[in-house]
């Protein structure tokens, strides 16, 4: 039932009510007090007993005439006044049915389901599209972060790559500047002249030993001898360049330790490093005791095309 249908029919009770009322009133003003006040009787249906049921009036017989007539001429006895249930009144009854909440018709409820399951549905859609705003921005700043990762990882090796460029050019330029014979000294002595023998080498960077000696190649440890011959690199690239490996020898005369160095050093070749450091391991020298527990020197390697 709608709520226009529940309006229509409160508004029908209520000036039926109102109607009926009226009417009421009007006839016990006017029709109530032309009737004459005097005793009168009241008519009761014909019967045998103060119980009974059915709609039809029975057929009597003689006994049951007989015995009506004669209780009919005993003198009747008053009977009390029967009480009765006050009847309810169709209007108290339907003031009641107003009185209840108005029940929801099947439609009604149909929509107002309709219509959560929609806001449920919203509310949804809402967090999901939360959730991808969210993802989609987690994944713009980690592509951020990864893009200045690369970026600096550029710019480190960018750096790398100049610093040893300018090494090998700073390298270069040391080594052509000691062998083309401008200038009027060398040495680590702080006195004037060219530091060095008669038989060594241009740019080498050392002024103590043997010279070039058979392959190319010297060393310069103060006080100490080379025992044997100088051992020989063993390369198979054609390459050419110098090495400076600074060596660590104890009192006995054995190299302990070996690192090429960039004092000196003409070439970046990692392959030429590795093996003159591994040839400089083998040197031996005469043995001293009153020599320090580790000294150091170095040994010159020039490798050259085959």
């Amino acid at each position: 039932m709608d709520d226009r249908t529940k309006k229509d029919k409160r508004a029908g009770m209520i000036g039926s009510t109102i109607f009926h009322g009226l009417i009421l009133v009007l006839l016990m003003v006017i029709g109530l007090s032309s009737i004459p006040k005097q005793e009168e009787g009241i008519l009761v249906d014909l019967g045998d007993s103060s119980t009974g049921m059915g709609a039809l009036e029975p057929r009597r017989n003689e006994s049951q005439a007989q015995q009506t007539a004669s209780a009919a001429s005993a003198p009747q006895q008053s009977a009390p006044p029967v009480e009765t249930a006050p009847e309810t009144s169709q209007e108290e009854v339907s003031t009641q049915d107003f009185e209840e909440a108005p029940a929801i018709s099947e439609e009604e409820k149909a929509k107002q389901e309709a219509e959560e399951r929609r806001r449920e549905e919203e509310r949804k859609r809402q967090e999901e599209e939360e959730r991808q705003r969210q993802l989609e921005e987690e994944r713009r700043r980690q592509e951020e972060l990864e893009e200045q990762r690369r970026l600096e990882e550029e710019r480190r090796r960018r750096e790398e790559q100049q610093r040893q460029a300018e090494e090998a050019r700073d390298n270069v330029s040391d080594a052509f500047s000691r062998s083309n014979g401008s200038g009027s000294s060398q040495g680590e002595t702080g006195e004037p002249g060219n530091q060095g023998e008669l038989s060594g080498e241009p740019g080498v960077g050392t002024y103590d030993g043997s010279g070039k000696g058979d392959t190319g190649s010297g060393y310069d440890l103060s006080g100490r001898s080379l025992q044997g011959s100088l051992p020989k690199p063993e390369y198979e690239i054609q390459e050419e360049g110098i090495v400076v490996v600074r060596i660590t020898v104890d009192r006995n005369g054995n190299v302990i330790d070996a690192e090429p160095i960039l004092r000196g050093t003409t070439t970046q070749n990692s392959y030429l490093w590795r093996v003159a450091r591994e040839a400089a391991m083998k040197a031996q020298f005469n043995a001293d005791e009153d020599a320090a527990a580790r000294q150091t020197g170095t040994i010159t390697y020039h490798f050259s095309l085959n």
